[in-house]
């Protein structure tokens, strides 16, 4: 008779060790929430920081001729890996791709134009965080002369590399 009795009460679900294990995760989770810090930009923590307007090129190499003539002048910049904001395009400038082509026979290296490309040197504008060691644009996006870019514009996908910085002004 013994056995037919039912236990009274709500079933055990979690043990003790199941709830120290939710406890502790629901507890990294909060630390790790409340940690994070948003007004940086990207920036490392505790290092200072100088507000500034920053103006900055970048050469797309390599478009199918026309393509550039979509870059518009205000248009976003948007990392295309990321989608980190660059900025706002000021101006463009679109020439041929020239490569630089071994000729062989005279022992020279020559200029030639790579026919169905062009290149675009595009400026843009953006607001920015300035610290010791990294200029960080207000879309978290760190810029460095000589480092390669993957851009998304409205209407272009493109690649290339920053190839001038000016500082300016804090705003």
């Amino acid at each position: 008779m013994e056995e037919n009795k039912k236990k009274k009460g709500l079933p055990r679900i979690f043990n003790l060790f199941d709830l120290a294990l939710i406890v502790i995760a629901v507890l990294i989770g909060a630390v790790l929430f409340l940690s994070r810090d948003t007004g940086t930009s990207g920036a490392i923590t505790g290092e200072s920081q100088t507000r500034i307007q920053v103006r900055y090129t970048i050469e797309l190499t390599a478009i199918e001729n026309g393509a550039a003539s979509r870059i518009k002048p205000g248009a976003p910049v948007v990392d295309k890996i990321k989608k980190y904001s660059m900025g706002t395009v000021e101006s463009v400038t679109v020439a041929p791709t020239v490569k630089d082509v071994p000729d062989e026979t005279r022992d020279v290296v020559a200029s030639a134009v790579v026919p169905g490309q062009e290149s675009a040197v595009v400026v843009i504008t953006a607001e920015a965080a300035e610290t010791a060691a990294d200029i960080i644009v207000d879309g978290g996006y760190v810029i460095k002369v000589g480092l390669p870019v993957n851009v998304r514009i409205p209407g272009l996908n493109a690649q290339g590399y920053i190839i001038g910085i000016e500082r300016g002004d804090a705003q």
